[in-house]
């Protein structure tokens, strides 16, 4: 299901094997039987879990299947599996090593009521085996379809049919057991339907299928957009082969960041879907810079960020609010100087440095950062800048110049600094730079 029980199959003719751009694409045999797709993959270290169903989804059942001695084995449909009832879209979460299993179903809810629609669910690992299944809070619940559904921590992504969303299937988010469900924003939900929301392990990039403008042939198409905070970038159509005149679904990343697993009606003649994978960070390449313009921006925009916010005028403090919001709670600020003949460092604590900045000074600062240069691994970033200091922002020349080396880091928050290290200009040291320069940002 995962949100496809809406949408009718597709065809695309290919076979199991499809190349283009430095891509390739293979189906993956998971044991279907004749009549029978497969979707919803996902792996976690050596646990994979994944739905097989009938056609429109009927009789669908959760599989697990493990890794022993570098083999899988046979898979097995989990034992709280009953053929009257439709479990389907299995989730494993992604802390204490997968023990809690996310899923949808229309199994009796409360008092034995029947939902012709899945409603979600959870099991549990303990002593050896999965609990039974647990119906999810009712504030949670509608009487649509709840669809996909992601659990990471506290948070839970799902899809819903529920009606006022933003589409006629939207991705919702949703924290705590009274809480109501939230649609995400766009690009997110944007278009009709929109559903199967997923996570990068680094949880750098999120994944779903829509049949926005765009998507081909009219179905849905996978789309991936970076996250940053909770803010996301453009949604990017991946390319084909992943992509085609069929329905793509299901995507998910495994846990080692080795493969992007997704279901596609291509090549089957019922209109069947079946489980495909392709390279992930082969995928990331193909797409070059427009995979990571959004966090670039994000970068470029704190780094600009902090320097505003230590600057103040007389009489003022910095921005401490911004200034807490850009550092990281364990970041360290390490400060150069001449004494006794000697270069210095002193470093203070995040907490240190904020009491520092929040105490006002009756004269002004105003930093105008000249100079930057990066280099960035993923959600690493090492930045070079040079600063020129005034107490007026009319000043000709600077009171002093800085050259400050950072580390930045993109996490749950956005980017944070984790550490600061400037020195000034000293005694014949002094930076090749025109008086005047633009300030950057």
């Amino acid at each position: 299901m995962g949100g496809t029980s809406l949408l009718m199959a597709g065809l695309l003719s290919c076979g199991p094997m499809a190349e283009a751009a430095g891509l390739a694409v293979e189906r993956m045999d998971l044991g279907e039987a004749p009549g029978e797709q497969a979707y919803n993959l996902q792996e976690l270290a050596d646990l994979r879990v994944f739905a097989l169903s009938a056609a429109d989804f009927r009789q669908a059942r959760i599989h697990v299947q493990r890794r022993v001695d570098g083999q899988w084995q046979p898979a097995q449909a989990l034992p709280f599996s009953d053929p009257r009832w439709r479990d389907s879209d299995p989730h494993l979460s992604a802390d204490v090593h997968g023990r809690v299993l996310t899923f949808v179903s229309n199994r009796p809810g409360p008092a034995g009521r029947e939902h012709a629609d899945p409603d979600l669910y959870e099991s549990r690992w303990h002593d050896g085996r999965w609990s039974a299944p647990q119906r999810l809070p009712e504030a949670w619940q509608s009487p649509s379809y709840e669809l996909g559904p992601e659990r990471y921590g506290d948070t839970v992504y799902l899809a819903s049919s529920r009606p006022g969303g933003p589409g006629a299937v939207s991705i919702y988010r949703v924290q705590g057991g009274d809480a109501t469900p939230q649609p995400l924003p766009a690009p997110v939900n944007d278009g009709g339907q929109n559903s199967d929301f997923t996570l990068s392990p680094d949880g750098h990039y999120v994944l779903w299928w829509s049949d926005r403008a765009g998507a081909e042939g009219g179905e849905g198409d996978i789309y991936l957009a970076e996250r940053v905070g909770e803010s996301y970038g453009p949604a990017l159509r991946l390319p084909a082969p992943v992509n085609g005149p069929g329905f793509e679904f299901t995507p998910s990343i495994s846990a080692d960041g080795r493969w992007l697993y997704f279901a596609s009606t291509r090549g089957d003649a019922q209109g069947l879907s079946h489980v495909y994978r392709v390279s992930w960070p082969a995928l990331l390449e193909q797409l070059g810079p427009a995979a990571t313009t959004h966090s670039q921006t994000a970068l470029d925009g704190a780094v600009s960020a902090l320097w505003r916010a230590i600057g103040h005028a007389p009489g003022q403090a910095s921005d401490v609010r911004t200034l807490t919001r850009l550092l990281h709670a364990e970041a360290r600020v390490f400060g150069q100087s001449l004494q006794a003949s000697s270069l210095q460092v002193r470093s203070a604590s995040a907490g240190q440095f904020l009491a520092d900045m929040a105490q006002a000074s009756g004269q002004g600062l105003y930093e105008c950062e000249i100079e930057r240069r990066q280099k960035r691994f993923g959600g690493h970033a090492q930045v070079y800048s040079v600063v020129q200091t005034r107490r007026d922002p009319d000043q000709r020349a600077p009171a002093y110049t800085g050259v400050n080396s950072m580390q930045w880091q993109l996490g749950p928050h956005g980017w944070q600094l984790l550490s600061l290290h400037y020195a000034l200009e000293g005694p014949g040291l002094r930076l090749p730079l025109p008086l005047e320069s633009a300030c950057l940002g």
